[in-house]
């Protein structure tokens, strides 16, 4: 048995249906555990059954006690420093936050600190807990709004998963230029990386790129922009801004994807994620969280409004 630090437990009581399964069975269709998290499982002593450890081919009998152990990893180390961030909601397997604009997510080369990777370790030191930074979604630095973050590898893989299934739904705001004629659409444009701009992506032909689907409905016109919601049915990197821009539309405040002449007051992408809704890994349960528009984006449709009605 491991020595490593227990971050958090599930149990599960076998269920009649399951009477004379194997318990490699049983773990994989209560749990969806990847295959990866199975060997790991197996070799680390994470699994009992009873209280005694069991072969992964042993039979399991109606109310036998399955008892999950998932332990702490060795990572990188990421410096706790205060960094602004909201907290929304928060359980044994979740971490929901509000990432402000102008924060980078993890730290990189360009951002060794200042991240919210270092803002939410500096959370959990100061409550006195240890966790590794497991970010579902990312968001990019001038973007706001609602993000996952994974307390374990077990919950992390869970929702990833669901991501690749495309049962993770993701719903944003954006404010971008010019009146879209379509009041809802689909934007289904494969996206990949420029070579000579190795920071940007550009639309390239069908059968290139990577498959890239952003749902949109237009929320309020103006008589030079537009108000959209919009849902993530990909998720490659600058999606929304890339797939707007592309039909013409680019979002206000985009320093890359943008007009560069918005002579309107926002410094960043007039971007936010708005809402999220996922299949939670131990409540077995849809959860969703929501956030309103934030204070600079409400300004920017407020002038838009104004400036249509001088």
């Amino acid at each position: 048995m491991t020595n490593q630090k227990v971050m958090t437990t599930y149990s599960h009581l076998v269920e009649e249906q399951d009477d004379g399964k194997m318990l490699q069975q049983v773990l994989q269709n209560k749990f969806r555990f990847s295959r990866k998290m199975m060997t790991r499982m197996k070799l680390s002593g994470m699994v009992t059954v009873n209280g005694e450890s069991m072969f992964f081919t042993a039979r399991v009998h109606k109310n036998d006690h399955i008892r999950i152990q998932i332990f702490q990893e060795e990572a990188a180390y990421i410096l706790p420093e205060p960094v602004p961030f909201v907290v929304i909601d928060e359980d044994e397997d979740l971490l929901i936050v509000a990432k402000p604009p102008g924060v980078v997510v993890h730290p990189t080369n360009g951002y060794p600190n200042g991240t919210l990777a270092n803002g939410v370790m500096h959370y959990w030191k100061e409550r006195g807990e240890t966790y590794l930074f497991r970010p579902v979604t990312r968001l990019d630095r001038d973007t706001s709004g609602l993000m996952v973050i994974a307390k374990h590898a077990y919950a992390h893989a869970f929702l990833a998963e669901q991501m690749k299934k495309k049962r993770y739904q993701r719903t944003y705001y954006a404010v971008c230029h010019h009146p879209i004629a379509q009041a809802t659409g689909t934007i289904h444009m494969p996206i990949d990386r420029d070579p000579d701009q190795p920071m940007y992506r550009k639309v390239v032909e069908a059968g290139h790129g990577y498959p890239a689907i952003t749902h949109y409905e237009v929320v309020e016109q103006f008589s030079s922009a537009s108000w959209v919601r919009l849902q993530l049915e990909t998720g490659r990197t600058h999606q929304i801004r890339v797939h707007l821009k592309a039909i013409g539309h680019p979002i206000f405040g985009d320093a890359l994807y943008g007009t560069g002449d918005d002579h309107l007051e926002i410094n960043r992408q007039a971007l936010h994620a708005t809402s999220l809704k996922l299949f939670h890994p131990r409540l077995r349960t849809w959860k969703e969280w929501s956030m309103p528009l934030p204070e600079d984006m409400k300004q920017l449709v407020s002038q838009l409004r104004s400036n249509d009605h001088v």
